[in-house]
This record gives C-alpha cells, structure tokens and sequence, in this order.
C-alpha cells in the first residue's frame, strides 16, 4: 500500500467513526511517513509497520460514557493543569529569551566579518593585522555566525515541538480523547533537515580550518606564534611595521 493510498483509507476509517480531530491524526501519521521515507523505508514497510488503517481508526472512537469527566474532578485538573502551566510558561520564556541571545549574537561576528574582508574598522574596534589574515578571519567570523544561527533555529524549532507537545498532551486530559503524544524533539522535513545539516557541517569545517589558517598566517608575517603581541593587539608596542 503507498503512502497515499494509506492515508486516504485511514481518513475514511475515521470520517466513518466520526473520530474527532482526524486533520491532527492525519498529520501526524503522515509525518510518520516523512521521516520513516527520509531514513530509508520504503512506503509499503512503513504501511505494514503502522498497522492497519481501521485498526488505528478504532483507537480513536470514544465511548460517550468515558468522555466527560465529572464536574469536580475536572475543576482539580484543570487547576493543576494551570499550575503546571505557570511553570512552563516561565521555562519557555527563559528558552526564547535565550533563542533570541543567540540570533543577535549571531550579528557580532557576521559584522565583524564584513568589515574584515571589506578593509573597514567602524568604531575602530578590530585589531591591526594585515588583509591576507584579515580575510582569513573574516570568512571565519562568518562561519560562526551561521553555526550561532542554525543552532538557534534548532532551538527554536525545539521550543516550537515543547509547546506542542504540551498542548497536545492537554487536549487529551481534558477532552479524554487519545490523539498521539507528539515527541519533545524538533521534527523538521527531511528537506529542511539536510539543509541545516550541511549548512552547519560546511560552516564548522570552514571555521576550523579559516582558524588555523588565519593563525598560520599572521605567525609567518610576526615571525612569532604570539602574533597578537607582536601586532599589538592588548597593549603591547607593535614590532612588525
């Protein structure tokens, strides 16, 4: 059975039983298929692993008895529910407050870096070295910049499937329904995560190599492997003129 056929017969086991929430469940088993796809399953293994279309449909038919929770039994959850939710609110507070850190981080380097391969010195803040090093380093800068950004986007998408998952996870308390608990881990398309992943393996391997490059450099020119005292760059009188 392909991916397609699949989930065209389980939307009709649910429309059939009047399972609420179908879209979400839709969703959710299709991106089952997604990142089954991405590690290499073909779509009839990962039908045949999933189970049956009408079986999963039965999972999700409630009994009406079951379905309301008794008046004060539900006021104590809910009460608890918020309780909890005063906490997390703090958490992913400090977790965006963090996120947003790094993006702007991100931003020192990547100006830096500009300004080194551009020949300026705005505020006169960078240090003296001469252009073949400070090309070096520039291009260095840049690459921290995009590690700093794709491991924010990661933590962001790592906030964005918390708070989810959370929230998926209060609907069936109090609903008393029985949709899947989504994983606390990001979940990005298999297009989306390759691109990340190179993009942070190239710039990691850039700034390696940009590092030592940029040290070897700036070491010939000094002659010294204390390069930034004979540049000057703390304080110290420069030799090399």
């Amino acid at each position: 059975m392909t991916k397609q056929d699949y989930l065209n017969e389980l939307k009709n086991e649910l429309t059939k039983n009047a399972v609420a929430d179908a879209e979400d469940i839709l969703m959710e088993y299709e991106q089952h298929f997604q990142f089954k796809l991405a590690d290499g399953f073909s779509e009839e293994e990962i039908a045949t692993k999933l189970g049956a279309p009408a079986q999963i449909a039965a999972q999700y038919v409630g009994i009406p008895g079951e379905k309301k929770a008794k008046g004060g039994k539900k006021f104590f959850l809910v009460l608890w529910l918020t309780i909890i939710g005063l906490f997390e609110v703090m958490l992913y507070g400090a977790f965006l407050f963090f996120i947003a850190g790094l993006f702007a981080a991100s931003l020192v380097p990547a100006a830096l870096g500009v300004e080194l391969i551009a020949g300026l010195n705005y505020l006169n803040i960078l240090p003296p070295m001469p252009y073949g090093g400070a090309i070096v380093f520039g291009i260095t800068l840049l690459a921290l910049s995009v590690i700093l950004v794709v491991f924010a986007i990661c933590c962001f998408a790592y906030l964005r499937q918390m708070i989810r998952a959370s929230l998926r996870w209060r609907k069936n308390l109090l609903r008393a329904e029985n949709l899947p608990l989504l994983p606390m881990s990001p979940q990005f398309k298999p297009k989306t995560r390759r691109v990340l992943r190179t993009l942070l393996l190239w710039a990691v391997l850039v700034f390696a190599i940009g590092f030592v490059a940029g040290y070897a450099i700036l070491s010939i020119y000094t002659h010294s492997f204390g390069f930034w005292h004979a540049l000057g760059w703390f304080g110290y009188p420069a030799s090399i003129h």
